[in-house]
């Protein structure tokens, strides 16, 4: 697609594209949050770039003013499959009794490109579940390190509390010094989480 509109220096390239009815698969990025260029598999191809590019850590303004986009080529499409391998690798096969299950992008995207696919059965790694406090519970096998939460928490309820430590496969969502995540709105990462990590925790 091209645009010759003038548009916001400051809008992202994924907002565009999603503000104009096409539809582009992401977890990280979220409309009301800083931009985290996590998940990577917003990618998208540019007539003039060699290689993909993550539409949400690009700006619109710069590629498409003199410049072809392709949301939908095969560069795109083997791009994100091969993302969405690497987003699987530690994560489990529960979709039947995940809380996401059915109203799941992650699922949606690895139904589309075959679980059968994947080529690292022998490194899936398992996790200790988190204790973050008495209103949510941790399920941490199925964290994909979105870290929407941790920006939702900084930016949105004011606190510092979660973090990723760690780093590459070694990579954890926690609380710093064993503390808990006390926000009054701390419940709401359950709805912003795209991939049912953080549940609710059912009170007797």
């Amino acid at each position: 697609m091209k645009n010759n509109k003038k548009i916001n220096s400051k809008v992202s390239l994924i907002s565009y594209l999603l503000a104009n009815g096409i539809s582009i698969p992401h977890y990280c990025y979220h409309n009301d949050l800083s931009i985290a260029g996590n998940c990577r598999v917003c990618v998208v191809e540019l007539k003039n770039s060699m290689k993909p590019v993550v539409s949400c850590a690009t700006n619109a303004s710069s590629v498409l003013q003199n410049n072809s986009i392709y949301h939908d080529s095969v560069l795109v499409k083997k791009a994100r499959e091969n993302v969405l391998e690497f987003l699987l690798i530690n994560h489990p096969l529960d979709c039947p009794i995940c809380d996401q299950g059915g109203d799941c992008d992650l699922q949606d995207e690895s139904l589309f490109f075959g679980s059968h696919k994947r080529r690292f059965y022998k490194f899936k790694r398992s996790v200790i579940d988190k204790n973050l406090g008495p209103l949510v519970k941790t399920v941490m096998t199925r964290c994909i390190h979105c870290t929407r939460c941790v920006r939702f928490a900084v930016e949105v309820s004011g606190v510092e509390d979660l973090g990723v430590f760690g780093r590459g496969n070694e990579s954890e969502i926690g609380t710093y010094l064993t503390k808990s995540f006390s926000s009054e709105l701390s419940m709401n990462v359950i709805d912003l989480c795209p991939v049912g990590f953080i549940t609710k925790t059912f009170l007797k």
